[in-house]
């Protein structure tokens, strides 16, 4: 198995509206499954999270958002796509500042590489359930423990 060398830092949205949970689904072509996590992305070097929080979901959905508290901050380690990262995620409560990204459909987002990718509402009783793996898993096990 392949690994990656570097620790990185990510600034994550942790938008709920209800009882479901705003996500971007991607694609592990190892495992042959999905898996859906927060919209957000990478902080570059000099950047606050919150700043690179505003920034990538600027330019990713094109709206903006506020955040609405502290973070859960949480150690990942994971493995996708046969290689094992290790990254240090901010996970920023929030919410949007456009009303329309409140209706249950599919959001293209854009990545930097101009690849676009589904961002969605999910149900977390779904996710609880096995229907979705969300990620990080960190964030799965706050939700069952609140259950």
């Amino acid at each position: 198995m392949k690994e990656s060398s570097l620790i990185r830092l990510k600034s994550l949205a942790w938008i709920e509206d209800g009882h479901s949970l705003f996500v971007v689904r991607n694609h592990d072509v190892v495992k042959g499954d999905d898996y859906y996590r927060p919209i957000g992305g990478s902080v570059n070097f000099g950047e606050r999270t919150t700043d690179a929080l505003v920034r990538e979901v600027s330019e990713e959905l094109d709206t903006s958002i506020s955040i609405t508290g502290d973070p859960m901050i949480v150690e990942n380690i994971f493995v996708c796509d046969g290689v094992t990262g290790h990254e240090i995620d901010y996970l920023y409560p929030a919410r949007f500042n456009d009303p329309a990204f409140y209706t249950r459909k599919i959001y293209p987002l854009r990545e930097d590489s101009g690849t676009f990718f589904d961002a969605m509402w999910v149900e977390i009783e779904a996710c609880l359930k096995g229907i979705y793996r969300l990620v990080p898993e960190e964030l799965m096990s706050w939700y069952a423990s609140r259950k």
